[in-house]
């Protein structure tokens, strides 16, 4: 069984919900924990996982927090299990816990070495791809062997795979090469340079660049980072970036299902995010009133009977805060279909909605209103 690997930063109420609902998914899969929370919010996320995980689960609140990397790496040493499920508190398993399990199960009886479990379509290599690259089948992924040899047929395939992405299950020996390899004498990292080279170079461009760097610096025992050195972010591999890579290869795992969202984040595959599914927020009714200012209006008049979709959200990549409507009728009554449930609006009345999670007015005689979209795009 994994050892559950946690190091992450929570600053905001809205990464404390994320983290609350997605962690809660995960408590009956994990024994072995080992924690590290960053972050304003740090107490209340250690209070509520001693609860969570009453356990075997070490925390490491003391630990230096300017490096992710050496950090992990710490951490890392006291793991005692073959393999470690990486958290992120802002990815939800979408899969039912009975395929999560059998994928842990397969994970170590198979020995992979890594399996991404989020970004499905994002990740940009799937089943249908592999093979050229002759996967073996199980039940709940396809795998394959990840070597020097076939690292440039790799690269044919999916230009823009991650030999290694965060949101993964990785074995603990493939888990601490990269890390290893990774962890340098001395990092830099300054703003304005990164930004320069991300802006002479566009994506994957920038990733170049600073790759031939690095292979010239790393006899030096210096690594230039793409972002601050206190980001986990550092260590995600493209393919044709340095890594570990021992001549054997490893064991690459491709899932057959859907297992993990993101919540705000398509990360090139439209549509692919929890606020695009529909799935967030998880409190399906907005507090109060927006905190988006700009809004887009519009009267609508309906008969008896019509009905009016009010689904919105932007074609954005990244959408970090939900879409609002606000219905507001002038003439007549209508009824508002959403999450389930119904809700009445008479004259005079207005009720706000997210517009990303469905509500459709339907009219039950002859109305007039006001709707207000609220969006962060306008």
């Amino acid at each position: 069984m994994q050892a559950l690997l946690i190091n992450i930063k929570i600053d905001s109420q809205e990464k404390l919900e994320l983290f609350k609902v997605t962690l809660a998914d995960l408590v009956d899969f994990f024994e072995e924990c080992h924690i590290k929370i960053r972050g304003a919010l740090a107490d209340e996320c250690v209070a509520y996982l001693k609860d969570l995980f009453p356990g075997d689960t070490r925390f490491y609140q003391e630990l230096q927090e300017s490096d992710w990397i050496a950090a992990t790496l710490e951490i890392l040493e006291n793991v005692t299990s073959r393999s470690v499920f990486l958290y992120f508190e802002d990815h939800k398993l979408v899969a039912d816990q009975q395929l999560l399990g059998q994928v842990l199960e397969e994970f170590d009886e198979h020995q992979l070495d890594y399996l991404c479990y989020s970004f499905f379509k994002a990740s940009q290599l799937d089943a249908s791809n592999l093979l050229p690259l002759g996967p073996s089948k199980r039940r709940s992924f396809q795998e394959f062997w990840l070597s020097p040899s076939n690292l440039g047929l790799l690269s044919k395939i999916s230009p823009g795979y991650y030999t290694f992405s965060l949101l993964s299950i990785v074995s603990t020996s493939f888990f601490r090469s990269l890390l290893q390899a990774s962890n340098p004498r001395c990092k830099i990292y300054n703003r304005v340079v990164s930004a320069l080279v991300m802006r002479l170079f566009p994506y994957p461009g920038y990733r170049r660049v600073m790759n031939g760097l690095n292979c010239f610096l790393k006899p030096l025992g210096v690594a230039l980072c793409i972002y601050p050195v206190g980001s986990p972010h550092n260590l995600e591999k493209i393919w044709f970036e340095s890594h570990n890579s021992s001549l054997e290869g490893w064991k690459y795992g491709v899932a057959l299902q859907e297992l993990f969202t993101n919540y705000d984040d398509d990360n090139g595959a439209y549509g692919e995010s929890l606020i695009k599914k529909g799935l967030y927020p998880f409190d399906a009714r907005p507090s109060g009133a927006t905190e988006m200012r700009a809004c887009v209006a519009q009267k609508v008049c309906l008969e008896a009977d019509e009905s009016y979709d009010c689904t919105y959200y932007s074609h954005r990549a990244r959408i970090s805060r939900a879409p609002q409507v606000e219905i507001k009728v002038s003439v007549g009554k209508v009824s508002v279909r959403y999450q389930g449930a119904e809700f009445q609006i008479v004259k005079g009345g207005c009720e706000l909605f997210y517009s990303n999670l469905g509500p459709v007015i339907q009219c039950d005689e002859r109305s007039e209103m006001q709707i207000r979209f609220f969006d962060e795009a306008f």
